[in-house]
């Protein structure tokens, strides 16, 4: 779902090409592919896949272990907040630990 709601987000703002990284190596192959279609979350990597393909020029799916990003992994330990439509975030509301 939170990749759901990421590229929802990105596609809002316009942008035409995205980079999507993951430690989850089986949510790349699950994304990349229809090998996981038939499984108890098929349908949500199937919505993925569509979202990719019809709201970005170019996108690209990577596995990057969690070392190689601390910051993602801080505000993924910390929690997520949703932001309403319209409102903004700024890096001056971050968790002090980044």
């Amino acid at each position: 779902m939170a990749m759901i709601k990421s590229l929802e987000r990105v596609a809002e703002l316009g942008m035409g090409r995205v980079v999507v990284e993951t430690d989850a190596a089986n949510l790349k192959l699950a994304v990349s592919s229809q090998e996981m279609d038939r499984s108890s979350d098929g349908a949500l990597f199937k919505i993925i896949r569509a979202l990719l393909i019809t709201s970005f020029d170019q996108y690209l799916v990577s596995v990057c272990p969690r070392i190689c990003n601390k910051v993602a992994d801080r505000m993924a330990s910390f929690g997520a907040v949703t932001v309403a439509p319209g409102s903004t975030c700024y890096w001056s509301q971050a968790p002090e630990f980044l």
